[in-house]
């Protein structure tokens, strides 16, 4: 029995990795599930979360102002113990999807090198199709204005997501359609697979 692909979608926020996994989704043969660390986000507290009112800011998510980058502001999430218990449990959970055969597509953004090293351990026994998305300042603030999201996090993460990481396949999404991507990228998954996708449209 072939063993489940998965692939790993990593940029900054706001770079476009929903929107490209929900494309490949549309793409591949095999029904592939989407999670990631908003997935992960959304299961947390909000207290623990970062939130206005988080008093567990040490110990789960926070977010810190830091010096602007070229008068531009820069966002960062920090974590604590139970944020890294919590993601390293998530983490697992992806694999126990993969061990039951379900093959993922992982929507990340890597907070840090340990977050980076523990997803490569966890993964490694399927093999990651390992899969850069980039996209350059000005559209991803412009990206992050239009969906209220918090100020200066795109930036912030587009300067440290990809450390440590090298790529099967990268995408620049800033001219790159989302279709035009997605077909890249499930033509990567299918010579995986073997299984080859779906003709879809004019891809």
């Amino acid at each position: 029995m072939t063993p489940p692909v998965v692939v790993l979608l990593n940029g900054a926020s706001c770079a476009g990795k929903t929107t490209l996994g929900r494309a490949v989704q549309d793409l591949t043969t095999e029904p592939m599930m989407l999670l990631g660390l908003d997935t992960c986000f959304a299961m947390v507290p909000d207290r623990w979360a970062g939130g206005p009112q988080g008093p567990y800011r040490d110990r789960g998510f926070a977010y810190d102002r830091l010096p602007d980058d070229d008068g531009h502001p820069m966002l960062r999430i920090t974590y604590g113990d139970v944020g890294r218990r919590m993601m390293a449990g998530f983490h697992r959970a992806v694999a126990a999807l993969l061990s039951a055969g379900n093959p993922v597509i992982v929507d990340e953004m890597l907070l840090s090198g340990e977050v980076r090293d523990d997803w490569l351990q966890v993964l490694a026994p399927w093999r990651p199709l390992r899969v850069g998305v980039f996209c350059d300042d000005t559209t991803l603030a412009a990206r992050e204005q239009a969906r209220g999201n918090r100020p200066g996090l795109a930036r912030w993460s587009a300067r440290h997501a990809h450390r440590g990481m090298t790529y099967d396949l990268t995408v620049d999404t800033t001219a790159t359609d989302p279709a035009t991507a997605a077909a890249r990228v499930a033509a990567l998954v299918g010579r995986r697979s073997g299984e080859g996708v779906q003709q879809r449209g004019n891809l």
